[in-house]
């Protein structure tokens, strides 16, 4: 399916569950708007905080301010920065320099020609590192400041000129970068987001009284659907985990 129909099919998906092409929706509410006043601008955040697009983001000199680093204006201006993840290790161990620390790398059995002792040692550290929070953790202060924060030394942090990191952002527009697993979830809320948005439009003329007879618009099935919400909305919250690393893991070693 090409990435760019996404959006198109889901709010046909949607248009088929709630039957609102057979309602004779207001040209308004119809789902040529869904788009851009429900779906990108609602649903798409929401979703986006509880499980947000991860990309690549290096911190280098060129946006280096002292002790922190800012994260480029170009970027800030094409997506909405949710939080940062953690360093890239597996990429800045291989192909950065000045990756120099104790205990904190990333290194690959079949080439690094550790000995079992070795391997056993640096397994030990690293136990070491993670029980007592001695490693290096990245830190995002809104809107666009980064932090990298030890709780030891930190004299070594200058020596760094290069290091990948993760940003956390919000999805595309055009839903590619949301993985098919979630593709479910996403449309469920979307579709209890645009149900909210004919609702609230439309319920005040539910059970008018006129002259003639009392108006039913029949809409039972459309506010069932949209009280769905809050129920799509604690699962995301059972299965969300902080972006922007604000509560950091306990990990118990036995040695």
């Amino acid at each position: 399916m090409p990435l760019d129909n996404r959006i198109t099919d889901l709010v046909d998906e949607i248009e088929h569950r709630i039957g609102s092409e057979q309602r004779g929706l207001p040209e308004e509410l119809g789902k040529k708007y869904w788009i851009t006043k429900v779906i990108q601008k609602e649903t798409l955040r929401t979703f986006s905080r509880f499980f947000p697009n991860r990309m690549r983001y290096e911190l280098n000199e060129n946006n280096r301010k002292g002790n922190y680093w800012l994260i480029d204006e170009d970027i800030c201006s094409s997506v909405e920065i949710i939080g940062a993840g953690d360093i890239d290790w597996r990429s800045w161990s291989r192909n950065y320099p000045g990756l120099n620390y104790q205990g904190v790398n990333n290194f690959d059995l079949s080439t690094a020609g550790y000995d079992f002792e070795t391997v056993c040692d640096v397994q030990m550290l690293a136990d070491h590192l993670s029980s007592f929070s001695l490693g290096i953790y990245v830190t995002y202060e809104a809107p666009n400041r980064i932090y990298l924060n030890a709780s030891i030394n930190v004299a070594f942090m200058p020596s760094f000129q290069r290091v990948p990191i993760f940003l956390y952002v919000t999805h595309a527009k055009n839903l590619s970068t949301i993985r098919p697993s979630m593709l479910n979830t996403f449309t469920d809320l979307a579709e209890a987001d645009v149900c909210n948005f004919i609702l609230n439009k439309i319920d005040m003329y539910n059970n008018m009284e006129t002259a003639f007879n009392t108006i039913d618009l029949k809409l039972d099935t459309i506010a069932e659907k949209a009280r769905r919400r809050d129920e799509i909305i604690e699962q995301l919250k059972n299965d969300h985990v902080n972006a922007s690393n604000q509560y950091m893991p306990v990990m118990l070693t036995v040695n």
